[in-house]
């Protein structure tokens, strides 16, 4: 049988005073947590001993064994959680200390529908909560129209970064309100209180696969106490009370981003 995606096994890893940081582990094992047992070959610990994060599957990318043999060897989790019931591959799973789920990072291509502030939506890449289980950030899968303190916008990554679902594009704070979110679809325009006009769109840039081919690149935006900040510099932040927003729609198209190039 061909082994080339399992990991040579590392040592274990201890912190300062002696008690496991991550173990990876000879054989997959059922781990207890409190949304029942789970499979997993790889295992992350806080300080104290208790459970951080879990990863399924702990193999290894070559030239011999890619992204696609190990998405094949994967096995679809299905989790009862407050933001209902789903069902995917799983890349990890982290862990606050009191057992409930902090976050879920799904394997490329796989999307799951999840309750969040803002309704019912199908999620990729993954989705992160408080540790009472409240939503804190998703990936969108498509775009979606949402109420910010500015005006609707459509929230949509088209290249989220990073492979993680700790921190998603989409963002709430405790009491579900959008506090970040990034969007290719609107341009917002921002009427200073001195009398200026700032325009902030989505922007261009050549893809990886052909400098003859433009891609968009998100436009980023947060909601932070009374102010919006645009594509996180601290110098183009604006006042709500002050400053007026109009939110129009970004006519201008271009590809989506692309890896695999012919």
């Amino acid at each position: 049988m061909d082994d080339h995606g399992r990991r040579m096994l590392k040592p274990v890893y201890f912190y300062d005073n002696g008690n496991i940081k991550n173990a990876p582990l000879q054989n997959a094992a059922d781990i207890e947590t409190k949304y029942g047992k789970i499979s997993a070959e790889f295992v992350m610990f806080y300080n104290d001993e208790l459970l951080k994060k879990i990863f399924p599957l702990n193999g290894k990318l070559s030239g011999y064994w890619g992204e696609k043999d190990e998405y094949t060897l994967s096995r679809a989790i299905e989790l009862k959680l407050p933001c209902g019931t789903i069902c995917a591959k799983i890349i990890n799973i982290g862990f606050y200390k009191n057992g409930n789920i902090k976050s879920i990072t799904f394997w490329p291509k796989e999307t799951v529908e999840a309750k969040t502030p803002i309704g019912i939506m199908r999620i990729k890449v993954g989705i992160s909560f408080y540790e009472d289980g409240s939503v804190k950030s998703v990936e969108p899968a498509r775009p979606y129209t949402v109420e910010t303190k500015i005006g609707n916008i459509s929230a949509y990554d088209n290249d989220p970064e990073g492979i993680m679902g700790d921190i998603n594009s989409l963002q709430f704070d405790s009491q579900g309100d959008v506090t970040a979110l990034s969007t290719i679809n609107n341009v917002i325009i921002v009427k200073t209180a001195a009398g200026g006009e700032v325009r902030y769109a989505p922007s261009q840039k050549a893809s990886l696969c052909s400098e003859q081919v433009e891609i968009t690149v998100p436009l980023q935006i947060e909601f932070i106490n009374e102010k919006v900040r645009f594509n996180k510099s601290v110098s183009d932040e604006y006042n709500f009370s002050k400053d007026s927003f109009e939110v129009i729609k970004y006519e201008k198209k271009a590809a989506n981003p692309c890896y695999e190039c012919g």
